[in-house]
């Protein structure tokens, strides 16, 4: 087993970061072993975890997802970071790959980052809404329904259309968009769902 966790510590320091968890554990496990002592049932669970992550299929599988990395994909992880940085979830992908003007993503995220975010309903109804071609075109009118939290039955202006950053829910319908209710001087965000075609003047 020494000689496996040694092999599997060389793999880490070319492939992986000297500063994960994976590496640290297993660094913890040869010093353990080098002094003679067993390890605990849990231990064994993780080292078969680790050894699972560091194979020759998962470091392959790792490197085909790298190489397959599109602008498809980037996009649908750029919204789900966002929509993360709003809603505070998963902090710790969001700092690593999230540039401080939440513009462009910084590197490029392993399988499991990217399945975590995306792969989820939450993530896939927001992404399905940013995505999905806008119902109301800038510098067209709108009229809020009568399900809308406020200004039930005005006109509106829409003035722009938002982007993960201005998401507040994974709802259907749920893309966010900047109105401008006639009457009004403040521009307000609402969403498509709350909104209806206003009736042309005949």
């Amino acid at each position: 087993m020494l000689e496996q966790i040694n092999n599997i510590l060389g793999r880490i320091e070319i492939l992986g970061n000297t500063s994960s968890w994976d590496f640290g554990f297993m660094e913890s496990l040869r010093d353990q072993l080098q002094k003679g002592r067993t390890l605990s049932d849990k231990q064994q669970v993780y080292y078969q975890q680790i050894q699972g992550r560091w194979s020759d299929e998962a470091i392959k599988s790792r490197a085909d997802f790298t190489n397959s990395w599109d602008e498809e994909r980037e996009a649908k992880f750029l919204i789900a970071l966002k929509y993360y940085q709003r809603t505070g979830y998963y902090s710790n992908i969001v700092h690593k790959y999230l540039t401080v003007q939440s513009e462009r993503i910084e590197g490029t995220p392993s399988e499991k980052e990217y399945n975590k975010l995306v792969e989820n309903k939450y993530a896939a109804g927001v992404i399905q809404n940013i995505q999905s071609e806008p119902k109301f075109p800038v510098g067209g009118t709108a009229v809020f329904r009568t399900t809308s939290r406020a200004n039930k039955g005005k006109t509106c202006v829409i003035l722009k259309l938002g982007d993960a950053s201005n998401v507040t829910s994974h709802a259907k319908g749920a893309k966010p968009v900047q109105v401008l209710p006639i009457g009004t001087a403040t521009p307000i965000w609402t969403e498509e769902r709350y909104l209806k075609k206003a009736k042309k003047r005949k």
